[in-house]
């Protein structure tokens, strides 16, 4: 049995995330430059937080693989995760060249890279409560 601190993690990026994508909605009608600043910081904290659930993640897939979950499923979730990384990583990116003037700012690609993110993630988040709750995924077994 693994320690639980993928699952305690998870829950910060995925509330991050989604913060940051809610605040660039929010900034394209009120106080734009406030919410664009408020959607960096969930971001980068987001990230971070999405960088140590992953990491977390990989350290407890070899405990839950032997535990008879399918693996297709466990794989899933995990190429979900890594592709969720990814999507908010490219949105990182695009804000950063967006503030070194490599691009012309363009809210519609941030929104829309940031709503793709959250899809993914929505995705990744219903297959891992799929393997904890319906395949029982490193939970141990009554006595």
């Amino acid at each position: 049995m693994v320690h639980p601190i993928h699952p305690m993690l998870v829950h910060f990026p995925i509330a991050l995330l989604s913060a940051t994508v809610f605040l660039d909605l929010l900034g394209q009608r009120w106080r734009r430059d406030e919410c664009r600043i408020a959607s960096l910081y969930t971001l980068v904290l987001g990230l971070a937080g999405a960088l140590v659930s992953v990491a977390s993640g990989a350290m407890a897939e070899e405990a839950v693989e032997h535990s008879g979950v399918p693996k297709q499923v466990l794989e899933l979730h995990e190429s979900l995760g890594f592709a969720t990384f990814w999507v908010f990583a490219g949105l990182l990116g695009w804000r950063m060249a967006v503030w070194l003037d490599w691009v012309q700012e363009r809210p519609v690609v941030s929104v829309a890279l940031g709503l793709t993110g959250v899809a993914v993630l929505l995705v990744a988040s219903y297959y891992g409560g799929s393997l904890v709750y319906e395949y029982g995924a490193g939970v141990m077994a009554p006595r």
